[in-house]
């Protein structure tokens, strides 16, 4: 529902840290049409010039109050709550970079404006359906892992395919996670391994990785693990943990796996030296097929699935 101006009032009369924003932000039907705006460039004007705009409903004039007060120029006293009131005026006439910018705020919170991060969720998904990229990756973020409200992964979907489809990378390697682990959709390998291809075509370390472990498991492509080794390494080299420990331990593996092959051989060679010294007609020995370990034959799995998050997120175990 709109958020009341009167309830803001009160509130503020009342030394109410939060104000009016403990209702939830979304733009009601009802909404206010947004005032028509003469292409004026608010930025410089000192406060009280642009003011009486603002006070008539000029989204562009309430946005620039709202940076005066978060930067504390143009005469406006630094503050975050009046930056708030704001951005409140120009979300609800339905602006989505004032919804954007309330969300952030609300979800960080701060001294004088208390967090909350449903009422950011909902700002977020208002913007992002306006075609803001940002709010449709923070959207799903908070979505995918419930901040401020119950996981709803079917929408962390929604908002990830918005957000990737406009190329984001963090979304499109979180998108690929969904479709890989058959969250909040259908399980598709082939789509989840052109997400990670995607990510990964860019210097993506999360995505690096996570292609890695789709050529080492072979999922949604031919197994190749001389590939997976070298989508790891980029990763590593990027700084990703992640891939820095499957690089190690695939690297390890290859190398097991090369030198059982190699005594194989040998064993091999000896075997036939001894069948013809001793005059025998079966020459062919019979030599085992190298058994390249993967990493399921060491009792793990790669850790391809790792999530692009604001803070480094924790590989998941398939």
């Amino acid at each position: 529902m709109m958020i009341s101006r009167s309830i803001y009032r009160l509130s503020l009369a009342a030394g109410l840290v939060c104000g009016g924003f403990l209702a939830q932000p979304a733009v009601a039907q009802t909404q206010q049409q947004p005032a028509a705006e003469e292409a004026v460039d608010y930025s410089e004007m000192r406060y009280g010039e642009k003011r009486p705009a603002a006070d008539k409903g000029v989204v562009a004039a309430q946005m620039a109050l709202a940076r005066d007060h978060l930067e504390g120029k143009n005469g406006a006293r630094k503050s975050v709550r009046s930056a708030a009131r704001w951005l409140t005026k120009a979300a609800e006439q339905g602006d989505a970079e004032a919804q954007f910018m309330l969300a952030n705020l609300l979800m960080k919170g701060s001294r004088e404006l208390k967090a909350k991060p449903s009422s950011a969720l909902t700002l977020y998904a208002s913007a992002a359906d306006k075609g803001n990229v940002e709010a449709a990756y923070k959207a799903a973020h908070g979505y995918h892992y419930g901040t401020g409200v119950e996981p709803d992964l079917e929408k962390a979907v929604v908002y990830y395919t918005k957000a990737a489809d406009a190329g984001n990378i963090a979304a499109k390697n979180n998108l690929g996670l969904m479709y890989l682990q058959g969250k909040g959709t259908t399980r598709d390998l082939s789509i989840a391994f052109r997400l990670f291809e995607d990510t990964a075509k860019v210097g993506n370390a999360w995505g690096q990785n996570n292609l890695g472990g789709m050529y080492e498991m072979g999922w949604g492509t031919a197994k190749d693990l001389d590939q997976a080794l070298s989508y790891y390494k980029k990763s590593a080299d990027a700084g990703n943990k992640h891939g820095k420990q499957n690089h190690d331990r695939l690297k390890t593996i290859m190398a097991a796996a090369n030198a059982k092959k190699e005594e194989a051989a040998d064993q091999s060679t000896g075997s036939t030296e001894a069948a013809s010294s001793e005059g025998g007609s079966n020459t062919a020995s019979q030599v085992a097929k190298p058994e390249a370990k993967t990493s399921e034959a060491e009792g793990t799995t790669s850790n391809v699935g790792a999530s692009s998050t604001e803070s480094e997120a924790s590989a998941t175990t398939n």
